[in-house]
Parts: structure tokens; sequence; C-alpha cells
């Protein structure tokens, strides 16, 4: 009987891989209980600030979140997905009102490789930065000339935008409501959130370059309503001795048996207006106040163990990353920044990552005026209500 029975019973191998797998099941289901319920407990804390009260002509705080593509990756899928698991949630609890740009630009080096195009985060900040410090200049009363060149941009921006609509429509049957729909402008100055350390330097460099730097506008060329042919293209037409028309599109020379016939499309001048002119560097833009919410990107094959490791235990990021969110929901935990130094040193532990290798380290180059009269966000230090 007894020897039946243990030849029913599974061998050592079998007990031991059915426990192993039954272990980390059981491991891995225990990780997400945990890591739920510590984000419950940070947005429980950040439903405190959803909960106050307004007046009937207050606005709802915005911020503008900022994600540019991480060390060691193409795009920005998987810093999305860290945005939408960890600091959404806290964000969504707390209702706060956020805008979300994700800076994904993509080109080819020499050796035909992809490569990641840095800049646009800077560029973005700096332009809207200094189109305030523009604003001002022009609502002095002796600057009336740039307040005609302002009409004259803003009129050719609605023209640009009408030629792209048409455009549009002339290729596809129609659009959506969704892309003819344009959000109403926030009255006042969005707070800015950097997402992960290349985000953070390209968002605070901006910051300077728009307190301080030139702010001489290029006037915008007019957009050609055939966008298959650039406006500085030279077509030419040859005619050969059979008769046949060949047209060039390179601008080559034809041979004297050829009658050559060229067609160059008008180019629009260049106009830029000088701002700097009128800037006695005396006004004082108001500058949006900054936070810093760490993304330790995990990419390349270096980083496999790591993010075993974090697949069976979560905890440890929603502790960092929500606790970092909870701070942007409340605004008493703004203050002034401790000098430049401190602006380098926030995240500069992830250029030490595995997707960082081989990267150039990214300097961070603030003016010293500016740092003295920014704010930020002291998200790493756990000082919102609790």
């Amino acid at each position: 009987m007894f020897a039946r029975i243990r030849k029913k019973l599974p061998g050592p191998k079998t007990v031991a891989f059915w426990g192993s797998v039954t272990g980390a099941v059981g491991y891995y289901k225990y990780n997400k209980h945990e890591s739920q319920k510590l984000l419950d407990y940070y947005c429980q804390r950040a439903e405190k600030a959803g909960n106050e009260t307004m007046g009937s002509m207050d606005t709802a705080r915005k911020v503008h979140v900022y994600i540019a593509v991480p060390m060691g990756e193409l795009g920005t899928r998987r810093a999305r997905e860290h945005w939408e698991k960890y600091i959404l949630p806290v964000f969504a609890a707390g209702a706060l009102d956020y805008e979300l740009t994700l800076v994904n630009e993509t080109g080819v080096d020499a050796d035909g490789a992809e490569r990641v195009v840095r800049g646009g985060v800077h560029q973005m900040i700096s332009e809207e930065i200094k189109e305030r410090r523009r604003r001002q200049l022009e609502a002095e009363e002796d600057n009336g000339e740039l307040r005609l060149w302002r009409a004259a941009i803003e009129e050719r921006e609605s023209e640009n935008e009408a030629r792209r609509l048409k455009k549009r429509l002339g290729d596809e049957p129609g659009m959506s409501p969704l892309e003819l729909w344009k959000a109403s402008e926030y009255p006042g100055v969005m707070d800015v959130v950097a997402i992960g350390r290349e985000t953070w330097v390209e968002m605070v460099n901006g910051i300077s370059d728009g307190a301080v730097g030139s702010l001489n506008k290029l006037v915008p060329a007019l957009v050609p309503l055939n966008q298959d042919q650039p406006q500085q293209q030279q077509i030419t037409t040859e005619t050969r001795d059979d008769g046949a028309e060949v047209t060039d599109t390179a601008g080559g020379e034809g041979t004297k048996e050829m009658q050559a016939t060229a067609v160059t499309t008008p180019v629009e001048p260049i106009h830029i207006v000088n701002y700097d002119r009128y800037d006695d560097g005396k006004q004082r833009v108001e500058l949006p106040a900054v936070a810093f919410i760490s993304h330790r990107m995990l990419s390349g094959w270096g980083a496999v163990p790591q993010r075993v490791w974090n697949f069976f235990h979560d905890q440890q990021n929603v502790d960092e990353y929500s606790r970092q969110a909870l701070q942007v929901v409340f605004e008493s935990t703004r203050r002034v920044v401790h000098g430049v130094q401190e602006l380098e040193t926030l995240g500069r532990d992830e250029e030490e990552l595995p997707g960082w290798k081989g990267q150039q380290s990214m300097e961070v180059v603030v003016d010293s005026s500016v740092a003295d009269r920014l704010q930020i966000y002291d998200t790493q230090n756990d000082t919102a209500p609790a």
C-alpha cells in the first residue's frame, strides 16, 4: 500500500520547481499589495489639498510637466509609463491640474544610426519666458514700434496656421473636434515639473536663458501652400533634341544642345525684430517655480538584474517617486533655491546608471541672479501636511 502511494508522490525536482514557482508568485502578489497600499497612503494625504474650498472666481492650480527622452532610450514610452504609474495618481488625488509635454526628437548621425536630439525642453521653456519679457516691453508707452511688429507677427502666425489647416484638410477628409479644439490659456505662470535628470538640466538652463538671454525675435516665414515644393528650390526644365522635357530639381546646367529655362521660387527676406534695443535690464519677469522628480531609468543589459529585483520589490520606487509627487501637490513645500549648487546636484546620481554609460555629462548653466530668485519644490524631503 505504501509503495503504491510513494509512486504517486511527486519527485524532489518537481517539488522544488513548484515550490519555487509558488514562492515567486506569492512574493510578487505580496509586493503588489504593499506597493498599492503605499500608493494609497500618499494619495490619501494628497486628498487634503483636493478637498480645500475654492472661491467662485479662483482658478485651480495647474503645473506643466515635461518629460524628455531618458538616456539609453530612443523614445518616451517607458518614461510615460513611469509618470502614469507613480506620479499621476497622486496628482489626481490632489485635484492638481496639469499639462503634459513629451519631448521626443530624434535624428540620424553620420553612421546612419538613430540618435536623440537634445534641447527641446530648453527651447520651449526659454521661449515662453522670453515672450513674457517681450510683452512687458511692448506694454511700455514709448515702445509703439514693438506693438506694431507684434501685430504683424501675430497676423503672420494666423496666416500660417490657416495655411497648415488648409493643407491638412486637403490631405485628409476632415479633422476631429479634439484637433480643432484649443484649451484656454492659464491665467498666470504655471509651475514646471521635470521628470528625470535629462529634463531637469534642460529645464533650469532654459529658465536662465529665458530670464537673461537675447529677446530678438525672427519674423516667421510664410508657409507655402504647396508643401511638396520648398521655398528655395530651383527648378530647371530642359528640352532635348528629341522633343522630350526633363525636369531637374537640383538646378543643374544644361548642355549647349539643350534650351534651359530656370524658374526660382521667390525667397522671402529674413527680418529680426530688435527687442534688445529697448531692453534696459530693469524688467523682472515672474519665473515659474520648479520641481524635480527622479526617474532612475534602467536601460541596457547591465540593468537587467536591477529590473528583475524591481519587478518583485517595487515598494521602494513607489515610496520615492510618489512621495516626491506629493510635495508638488502642496504649495507650502516651495522655498527659495539654495544657490546654483543645489540645482547642479539634483538628480546627479542618475548619471551613474547604465544608460548614461558613454554619454556626456549634462551641466547646469544658470545665472546667479536667476538662481537667487528662483523657487523650488522641496521634493527631497517630506514636508507636505500629514
